[in-house]
This record gives C-alpha cells, structure tokens and sequence, in this order.
C-alpha cells in the first residue's frame, strides 16, 4: 500500500465522519476542566466501605512491653477501607501464600510537616495491634498498632495507580491539618 493510497484513504474517511451526525440517543462523555484538586477527587471519589475490627490489643501485651497506650472500646475504632485497597490486599495475601499478610500501617514523626505514615506488608499480627479487614472482600487485612491509631481513627485506606506508580494512601484522615505534603506522606496534625 503505497504513502498516495493511504492519504487518499484518510481523506475519504474524515469526509465521511464530518457528513455523519451522531444519533440524538448518545449522550456524548463529560469532560471536566478544573485547576482544584480537590474537586477533581470529589468527583472521582472511590467506594469505600466501613471495616469490621477483627481483633484489639491485649491489655496484658501493652503492660508487658511496657506501651502507654490507652486500648480503645470496639464502637470508638474506626477505618474506612476502599474496594480498589481491599481487591490488592486480596490479591497480596494470595501472591504470598498467606491469608494472614496485612498492610501494616504505622505514625511516625518526621517529613517537612510533623507525621508520616509508614507503610509495610506484614506476615502476623503482633500483640499491640489493631487488625481490620473489608466486609465482603476477604482476606483485606489492616493492622495498625495502638498508638498510631489514635491518629489515624476514623481514616480511609485507598490503593492510588498513577502513571509513576501504584501505592496505599491514607486519606480523609481527621485528625491532619489540611491535605498535607504533595508526597501524601507527610502530614501535620490539627491542634
């Protein structure tokens, strides 16, 4: 097929498209033009669902080892997991092998605005932590330890794939100050 046929070809066909109109049945996609980030998340807002808390820390463990950690009541605890988190929790545990392997997420101090989440792939749960899972999507295990909780209560887990890569994020925690750093690690604590 020669470069001429080829151009003629093209032609022909975007003259036949500029005649067609679409049928008046096809509702044409929406496209939204927005400089706020903010906007563009509420309208991309994943579902999310409450978790059920499978197990608390041990009173005993806590003393033992010496945490100052105050052991929260079942209905003051909680975090909110995505389906897209909860589906690679899933798919994590069954790579693995282990129906136990858990997100591990973690507080620390540090970043450029006070907090950090740290984040890990763990194979157990050890005796001061708090262990979550999805409703229906199972095995989506969560575990965080008793102090982080306290400032991660009431936070949601959601899986984020972009174009420089795929990771866990906390987000809508209400216990941070703004949206935080850029890196959606970092984060500063209301007063």
């Amino acid at each position: 097929m020669s470069f001429a046929s080829v151009s003629r070809c093209l032609q022909q066909t975007s003259r036949t498209f500029a005649r067609t109109k679409p049928p008046r049945s096809v509702v044409l996609p929406t496209r939204y033009f927005s400089s706020s980030a903010r906007r563009w998340l509420e309208i991309q807002r994943p579902i999310a669902q409450p978790t059920h808390l499978l197990s608390l820390p041990s009173k005993e463990y806590l003393e033992e080892e010496e945490i100052d950690a105050k052991v929260l009541a079942p209905e003051d605890v909680s975090l909110t997991i995505t389906d897209r988190a909860a589906e690679q929790l899933r798919a994590i545990a069954k790579r693995e092998g282990n129906p136990d392997a858990a997100l591990r997420i973690a507080v620390d101090s540090g970043g450029c605005h006070g907090y950090q989440y740290k984040m890990e792939l763990a194979k157990s749960r050890a005796g001061d932590d708090y262990q979550f899972t999805h409703p229906t999507i199972q095995p989506s295990n969560i575990l965080v330890d008793a102090i982080s909780l306290g400032l991660l209560n009431g936070s949601t887990v959601d899986f984020a794939t972009e174009l420089i890569g795929s990771s866990f994020r906390v987000t809508e925690n209400p216990h941070a100050k703004g949206s935080g750093c850029g890196c959606g690690v970092s984060w500063e604590l209301k007063t």
